[in-house]
């Protein structure tokens, strides 16, 4: 049987964000109540340097200690523990709290493995000291991930995201003139293989476009990469992510663009099933939605009206 506390409600962010902020950062943490797909796992390299204590990583510590400490017998994987608390804690913090966790004796590790179309997919989970029994649960989470992290499924959450995205901004007359872009107006992008998943335009303003529909963060060189791209083609950054930390918001915001986070994985229609496993099982935040809500929408276009007019 799965541990009773296996659901454990995502905590609330006790940091909180200002005024000034959540102006420029449009939308952000007042998002959509809804995988980089694939599950895959790490740690600190053998022989790394532990983090440096600060107060959130003390206190990572603690909430974590607290969540073991309610139930022994619970069995989480990385992810699924950085996702928990990434209201209060950046994912590498909590990666780092784990890894003295797992130092000091109070929690063990048990690597694991298992097959996702053909690929092997390695997990680090953690289970408390005393647990002597996790191997069934283990199995069991792991399929799961392995389930949802099927090639097939994998795109399809990507498309799903990017085809809703488009389809709502296109309702506002934020109209999608170009996809899957490496050139804007006779520019040209040839630094990297990369491209923008998106150029929405409207009333003279040009978007490019990027959208993360990741439990990851999206990787911080590919997030450079776009800012500059969108650069080079002198048009206004737009990321819109399942979630982003604030270092990476503000590294958005100096360059002059703007974020729109939504918190709930999006899955296609037919995923129906899966979903509710995973929400059940993993407590992760995720739906099958038909279209993204109006004030999702509402509010991008109030912050779209406010910089036209500055």
């Amino acid at each position: 049987m799965l541990s009773k506390n296996r659901n454990v409600p995502f905590p609330q962010d006790k940091r909180g964000k200002n005024k000034v902020e959540r102006d420029r950062e449009t939308m952000v943490y007042d998002e959509l109540d809804y995988h980089e797909y694939g599950d895959y796992e790490y740690l600190l390299p053998e022989g790394e340097e532990e983090y440096k204590p600060d107060p959130y990583f003390l206190q990572a510590k603690d909430e974590i200690e607290k969540l073991y400490n309610a139930d022994k017998e619970a069995v989480f994987y990385m992810r699924q523990i950085q996702v928990k608390y990434e209201k209060e804690f950046y994912h590498w913090i909590t990666r780092n709290a784990i890894t003295s966790l797992v130092k000091e004796g109070f929690l063990k590790q048990i690597n694991f493995s298992v097959s996702s179309s053909g690929n092997p997919l390695n997990f680090h989970f953690f289970v408390h000291h005393t647990n002597r029994y996790p191997k069934r649960d283990i199995n069991y989470l792991a399929n799961i991930v392995a389930e949802f992290s099927q090639s097939h499924i994998m795109l399809s959450c990507g498309n799903r995201a990017e085809i809703l995205f488009a389809e709502g901004l296109a309702s506002r007359g934020f109209m999608p003139i170009l996809k899957k872009v490496t050139e804007y107006e006779g520019k040209k992008w040839t630094r990297t293989k990369h491209d923008l998943d998106y150029v929405f335009k409207k009333d003279n303003m040009v978007y490019g476009c990027e959208i993360k529909n990741t439990l990851a963060y999206i990787d911080k060189d590919e997030l450079e990469i776009k800012l500059e791209m969108c650069k080079h083609f002198n048009i206004t950054p737009l990321f819109i992510m399942r979630y982003s930390p604030k270092t990476y918001n503000d590294l958005i915001i100096n360059n002059k663009g703007l974020i729109l986070i939504f918190k709930a994985q999006i899955y296609d229609l037919s995923q129906k099933e899966l979903v509710q496993k995973i929400k059940e099982n993993l407590g992760y935040e995720v739906d099958c939605p038909k279209a993204i809500p109006g004030g999702i929408l509402d509010r991008f276009e109030r912050l779209h009206n406010k910089l036209k007019n500055t």
